[in-house]
Formats: structure tokens, C-alpha cells, sequence
């Protein structure tokens, strides 16, 4: 493990799609940031200003153009030097909380939640009290058997929320968590990513600027760049 203070570090980092022809539309130019570890980090920004993209690629579900991204001071070509390893490194230490939740509407909750365990090789016995355990503490149990379209939005964010944390991972990445719950229910998420930086670092897209109160660092994205507004 790097004695650095943080966990992710992104430096001069380009990111651009094709468009018709040989035109490319530039979405990041030349960004740098640094995210501490076990700490809680806002991304704020308008529509279309590259959040999601940034967020992407912190979550090596996308590659730069240019520029270095290290995860605890290792670059990331060197943690991905193959589709298998860059998954494995994805679902080992990574949890991912997607806006829309993406629970495969074929399986039960506790089924969703216990992918990625069984992806990384945990034993299942250990797999599912370790699912049962997330469950309950988010107020689950009794919904585990039922499927995505029979759960509220609330409920469907708070699964993906345990999806997101039996591998234990370092870091979490979220992408507008509370953006489709009531007021209540978001409250309650964030009482608990409050709980989660003590020892997980979590980086988060959202558009609610009353979100930052609860943050250790916010960052800006506007027009392809970086600013910081607020430091720990």
C-alpha cells in the first residue's frame, strides 16, 4: 500500500468521442485532481460537463486519451494490463452506486447483491452472510427475496448500496445517489456515506450544492476543467 494521502490522482487527463468524420468532441482538457483516502469527495457541474465521464474513468470503466490516473500510487496501466484484470481489479476494489440503480431484474435482491462476491471468489456461505448482514443493517431483511420491480425507489437504491460494499472495497464511486429519493430516504444515504468515510474513500456526482455541507473536499467541473472549492 502507498503511504500518500490519497487514494486516486489524476494528472493531465484528456478525455474526447468521435464524432461524424474525424471530428472528436473533447468532454475533459489536461485535468488534474488528487481525492484524499478515506474521505468523502463531491463532484459538482452542470449537464453535460464531464462528470459522469470523470467518474468513469477514476472507475477504469473508460481510458484517457492522455494524461496518468493512479490508484493508491500505482498507474492504471499497470493494474489493467488485460480485460480480466481490470475487471477483477473493478469489482475488488471498487463499488459502484449507479444513478439508476442497475439491478439485473431477473434476480432477487439478495441475488443482485451477492454478484459481485461470487465474482471475486468468496465462498458463498461467506458471501451471503456477509449480503445478509448489508441487508439488514439498510433496512432489508425482509425485502430479500423480492425483485427490483417490486421495491420502491428508496429500497432499489439502498440494495445497490450493499452491491456496492460486500467485496469491502477501497473505494466507492456514486453517481447522483440521491437524485430519484424522497427527502427522508436521502437523508438516511447520507447519514450513511457520512459513516462510510471513516474508512472508505467515496467519490460523488451530484447537482444538489446543499449536498457539499457533508464533504471533506468539493471540486467543480466546468468546461472540461477542474477547480477545488472546498479542501479538507
Amino acid at each position: 500500500m502507498s503511504n500518500s494521502e490519497y487514494l486516486i490522482e489524476l494528472e493531465n487527463i484528456t478525455k474526447s468521442y468521435a464524432l461524424a468524420g474525424k471530428e472528436r468532441l473533447e468532454i475533459l482538457h489536461n485535468i488534474s485532481g488528487r481525492f484524499p483516502r478515506n474521505a468523502w469527495s463531491i463532484l459538482l457541474g452542470a449537464s453535460g460537463s464531464g462528470k459522469t465521464t470523470m467518474l468513469n474513468l477514476i472507475g477504469a470503466l473508460e481510458t484517457p486519451d492522455s494524461g496518468t490516473i493512479r490508484f493508491d500510487g500505482v498507474d492504471y496501466k499497470d493494474l489493467m494490463q488485460s480485460a480480466g484484470a481490470a475487471a477483477a481489479f473493478r469489482n475488488r476494489r471498487i463499488g459502484f452506486i449507479f444513478q439508476n440503480y442497475q439491478l439485473l431484474p431477473e434476480f432477487t435482491i439478495l441475488e443482485n447483491v451477492l454478484i459481485p462476491a461470487r465474482l471475486a471468489g468468496m465462498p458463498l456461505k461467506a458471501a451471503r452472510n456477509r449480503a445478509m448482514e448489508l441487508l439488514s443493517e439498510l433496512g432489508l431483511a425482509d425485502r430479500i427475496h423480492h425483485r427490483g420491480s417490486e421495491l420502491s425507489g428508496g429500497e432499489q437504491q439502498r440494495a445497490a448500496v450493499a452491491r456496492s460494499l460486500i467485496n469491502d472495497p477501497e473505494l466507492i464511486l456514486a453517481d447522483e445517489p440521491t437524485g430519484n429519493l424522497d427527502t427522508r430516504t436521502g437523508e438516511k444515504l447520507l447519514n450513511l456515506f457520512g459513516k462510510l468515510a471513516a474508512d472508505h474513500t467515496i467519490i460523488m456526482i451530484t447537482h444538489n450544492e446543499a449536498l457539499t455541507a457533508h464533504a471533506d473536499q468539493v471540486l467543480y467541473l466546468a468546461d472540461g476543467c477542474l477547480s477545488q472549492q472546498k479542501d479538507m
